[in-house]
């Protein structure tokens, strides 16, 4: 099965639905801007030659470099790049372009059922005695909708989501005005080396809990306990679904899925 997914720099490249996904929000590019895109990443790290790009992008039609220029600038735009301090697409003059992020392909994973979808991920609420590092709610956000989006889940853009928590609603309202099916949220506890996150799957007309699970991991880098955790919740969604018991089923049971995937053990 072909991959769908790559992560490149701080996104992610859909191939499945030709976007990027950035801050949580898939954004789909043009055809033309896709191919000249994917030429980049799967020749990373070598320079690519604007005629080539060219060819990728327009095939047989002639047009001008500056139709490349245009493509080049719009794509970015989309990843937020700076063309003077590339991160991601560095001009080579007089010859072409190089995609200097690193890039990682994921595998396909499989696909969350349609039954839940859309999904407003909501911020974890952090119930730490000391508020640890403030990255660390916003970017499990991040990674999650990553995570979902790699599954084919519908996703509500983080943003919209929560410009109207901000108005005061609670998870399921927001699910609600923002045309959720269901809501992710749950809450972080950091204690000494260890963190504890407990996460809940909600239907937004029901109010019924669909899912719920606990994980523990040790505390490390915060991009590896960024990525680690968003896997293992969605893995943990993904088999829930597929493999034992449907959203249907589920909701009428409120199980507690306690997965050992990491090092530290759950305690009673």
């Amino acid at each position: 099965m072909q991959p769908r997914m790559q992560k490149i720099g701080e996104c992610h490249l859909d191939l499945g639905q030709h976007g990027i996904v950035r801050d949580g929000e898939l954004r789909r590019l043009e055809p033309r801007d896709f191919s000249v895109l994917k030429h980049l990443v799967d020749r990373a790290p070598n320079i690519v030659a604007s005629r080539s790009l060219l060819r990728q992008g327009w095939g047989n039609k002639i047009v001008g470099d500056n139709a490349l220029h245009q493509s080049i600038g719009r794509l970015r735009r989309l990843l937020g790049d700076d063309a003077r301090t590339p991160k991601y697409i560095k001009t080579i003059a007089k010859t072409g372009y190089q995609f200097v992020a690193p890039v990682l392909t994921l595998p396909h994973t499989g696909s969350i059922s349609d039954d839940i979808s859309p999904i407003a991920v909501m911020p974890f609420r952090n119930y730490s005695r000391d508020v640890s590092d403030p990255y660390l709610i916003d970017g499990l956000s991040f990674e999650l909708c990553h995570e979902l989006i790699s599954h084919n889940a519908q996703v509500v853009s983080l943003d919209y989501a929560a410009r109207i928590q901000r108005n005061g609603y609670t998870d399921l309202e927001v699910g609600g005005r923002v045309g959720a099916r269901t809501v992710l949220s749950g809450t972080l506890i950091v204690s000494g080396a260890s963190i504890r996150a407990t996460v809940s799957l909600d239907d937004v007309e029901t109010h019924r809990q669909l899912w719920c699970a606990r994980y523990d991991l040790a505390c490390g880098q915060i991009l590896d306990i960024h990525t680690q955790l968003a896997h293992n919740i969605v893995q943990g969604l993904y088999d829930r679904l597929q493999g034992r018991m449907g959203p249907r089923a589920a909701s009428e049971a409120s199980v507690t899925d306690k997965l050992a995937y990491l090092a530290v053990p759950s305690t009673p």
